[in-house]
């Protein structure tokens, strides 16, 4: 599973101002003035606060949780509000798997509870919301880091992966969420069971394709592109593939200049495997 380093990403809202026509060139007739740009909303700024986080220090993905956590709370109906908080979650669960100094802090207990807690919100949006299968998307990816927390459970939710999956391609063929979280699936998944790095990377090549096309609102679900280029690099560098894997690498830091996954641990690694 994704083993995420930590390092601050700074996101800036920027409001554009319109310029004045000068008087020696302006009509005669009155023209109105554009609309002032609306103000984002709590779960636009949330939303924000989390993507900000994601490679921040730990207490800064928490503390974005939280914040997403009181929204949830606050209408406990809104499947999408759910969602948001499964994601945080989603994010967390990885900084407490792994060994210490490789990535995480060696303590599965509370990469569980986490994992849980967002199987637990992605249950509640589910039941408001059967057909968002962005949220079916991330049910399969945590169920998926449930596994690697536990590996006696990858009888029990290996079948409940591929069938989840499933369900969300076929209710959103075009979403690229679905493509990458099946993509990094096929990645860890042993060749005999149709898994690894060739397939997996085909599969993240199409939610790259998927994710150009994408034209997201402000609070609409968008995150994940410049990791579907970041895990396509790590496919790549599986399959010995150096130049291939820097271009990914390169257009994932395109894409977000504050992935500190690619920029500290993924594309420092693949040079020294180049110079071996």
């Amino acid at each position: 599973m994704n083993r995420i380093a930590p390092a601050l990403v700074r996101t800036a809202l920027v409001l554009l101002a319109a310029t004045a026509v000068p008087p020696s060139v302006a009509r005669a007739e009155s023209v109105p003035a554009p609309a002032a740009a609306a103000a984002p909303t709590p779960l636009a700024m949330a939303k924000q606060r989390l993507y900000a986080a994601t490679y921040a220090p730990t207490e800064s993905l928490v503390a974005a949780r939280g914040a997403l956590a009181a929204l949830s709370a606050a209408a406990p109906k809104s499947a999408i509000r759910h969602y948001w908080v499964a994601l945080a979650d989603y994010r967390l669960t990885p900084r407490f798997m792994g060994a210490k100094g490789a990535g995480g802090s060696g303590d599965s207990k509370q990469a569980g509870r986490w994992c849980e807690d967002g199987l637990g919100h992605l249950e509640q949006a589910l039941k408001l919301d059967p057909k968002l299968a962005d949220a079916l998307a991330l049910q399969a990816g945590l169920m998926g880091m449930a596994i690697s927390i536990d590996p006696s459970r990858a009888m029990a939710l290996g079948g409940q992966i591929q069938e989840t999956l499933g369900r969300a391609e076929a209710l959103a063929p075009r979403n690229p969420r679905i493509a990458l979280i099946r993509g990094i699936n096929v990645f860890h998944m042993p060749p005999f069971f149709g898994g690894g790095a060739e397939r997996a990377l085909g599969v993240l090549q199409k939610a790259q394709e998927l994710y150009a096309s994408e034209k997201p609102a402000p609070e609409a679900i968008d995150w994940g592109h410049d990791e579907a280029f970041a895990w396509a690099g790590r496919a790549a560098g599986e399959l010995g593939r150096i130049d291939d894997a820097r271009a990914f690498y390169q257009k994932a830091l395109a894409i977000n200049p504050g992935n500190y996954w690619v920029e500290t641990s993924l594309l420092p690694e693949l040079e020294r495997k180049a110079k071996s």
